[in-house]
């Protein structure tokens, strides 16, 4: 008994070590540099509703509810979708290990949004951005002896106002999945270009 509760602490020792308390990645985001933050879809002799198609299907591959579709302004958004990581191996968001692993021990959230160029003109150029968010709950207490008689503290804020139990913060851009959909959009219409011809 002991030896198996040595092995299991000593596992999980070296898993938070080998993963450095691995955090998403916080580049900032800054609208002026793209290139480093998004995914880009370039569609040289392809037309607008094409793209815009093809976007959304890949969308939906990736079992992502799509929310806003505009297609005059150049916008598709979609709705949260949460993962937990090693323990749901058919979602396809996490691009490594470590993203399994924070996936697993936090309640973690991706949305993603496509914005295409304004003039909508050739060559065709969509812009993808995926926000990965984290669900913060400061004042759970948690039981020791049952995790179903853990209870929330209630605090207050300055104005006396209760605080809620939870809540949600942008904790970082998913570069990787961003690069993953745009590849993925480029790969069908490719496929779609050869079935034409």
């Amino acid at each position: 008994m002991m030896r198996a509760i040595f092995i299991s602490s000593l596992a999980t020792a070296l898993s938070t070590a080998l993963l450095g308390c691995a955090t998403p990645r916080r580049d900032g985001a800054p609208r002026g540099v793209p290139e480093r933050t998004v995914g880009l879809v370039q569609a040289p002799g392809a037309d607008y509703g094409a793209v815009f198609d093809a976007v959304r299907e890949v969308l939906r591959e990736y079992r992502f509810a799509v929310n806003r579709v505009d297609a005059e302004r150049g916008v598709i958004t979609t709705r949260l979708k949460r993962t937990a990581g090693l323990a749901s191996p058919w979602d396809r968001e996490q691009s490594s290990f470590a993203q399994e692993w924070e996936d697993l021990v936090n309640q973690q959230h991706r949305t993603v949004r496509v914005t295409f160029q304004p003039d909508q003109t050739e060559p065709i150029r969509a812009v993808i951005e995926v926000q990965l968010q984290r669900v913060h709950r400061p004042y759970w207490r948690i039981e020791t002896e049952s995790i179903g008689l853990s209870t929330h503290a209630r605090a207050r804020d300055e104005l006396g106002e209760p605080m809620q139990a939870s809540f949600t913060e942008t904790v970082g851009l998913d570069v990787q999945l961003a690069r993953r959909i745009a590849a993925s959009v480029e790969a069908m219409l490719a496929r779609r270009g050869a079935a034409d011809e």
